[in-house]
């Protein structure tokens, strides 16, 4: 139709709901400060791809530049992300 734009919807995510086996781009640390500053000395800083290794009991286990690293499911709850 003539006159109307498409307007996209970035829809932002806790890691938590990622399947197995996707990757995402990390938008924010909805944590606390000392949460934030942890997560971004492991690399985890907005812009950055993540993807999902595997899960056990809510425990994921995620790729972030070529390093392999385990995070909580509390943790992991607080990093939204984008696909």
């Amino acid at each position: 139709m003539k006159g109307i734009e498409r307007i996209e919807r970035i829809e932002m995510m806790p890691l938590t709901m990622l399947p197995i086996g996707s990757s995402a781009t990390i938008k924010e640390c909805r944590g606390k400060e000392t949460t934030r500053k942890f997560l971004e000395g492991l690399g985890m800083l907005p812009g950055t791809q993540i993807t999902i290794i595997s899960e056990n009991g809510g425990n994921l286990i995620v790729c972030v530049k070529d390093s392999r690293l385990a995070l909580s499911k509390g943790v992991a709850q607080q990093l939204w992300v984008v696909v």
